[in-house]
């Protein structure tokens, strides 16, 4: 399985373009990764565009990304993560939003821009 990464530092924000087909196990130890790395960057929200991720389709899949998710990036102010129409379940945010991670998923990179500046 693939999954690769590239990050761009914008005015006040951070990009993160993720592609492949990683294994859950992967996606997990890659946020994990993404932990230590966000907590040097001087922003403190990101978009995440996982457009490129062809596998992690199930609900539990999810539900563990938001888990993790909340575990590791609880120190960003917002998250953002763009997502393809065919992938949203809204797990992963409504598991890390219970946790009090500010994660919003969205289908349009636009809106998702537009929520996390505001």
């Amino acid at each position: 399985m693939s999954l690769s990464f590239d990050v761009e530092h914008r005015e006040g924000y951070a990009t993160v373009r993720m592609q492949g087909e990683p294994t859950l196990g992967q996606f997990l130890s890659l946020i994990q990764l993404l932990g230590v790395e966000t907590g040097t960057w001087a922003a403190r929200r990101v978009l995440f565009d996982l457009r490129g991720i062809r596998t992690l389709t199930s609900f539990t899949d999810h539900y563990a990304i938001g888990e993790e998710t909340a575990r590791q990036l609880a120190h960003l102010h917002r998250i953002a993560s763009v997502v393809d129409p065919d992938m949203i379940t809204r797990a992963s945010e409504k598991t890390a939003r219970r946790s009090g991670v500010n994660l919003m998923v969205f289908t349009d990179e636009d809106a998702a821009l537009s929520w996390l500046l505001s």
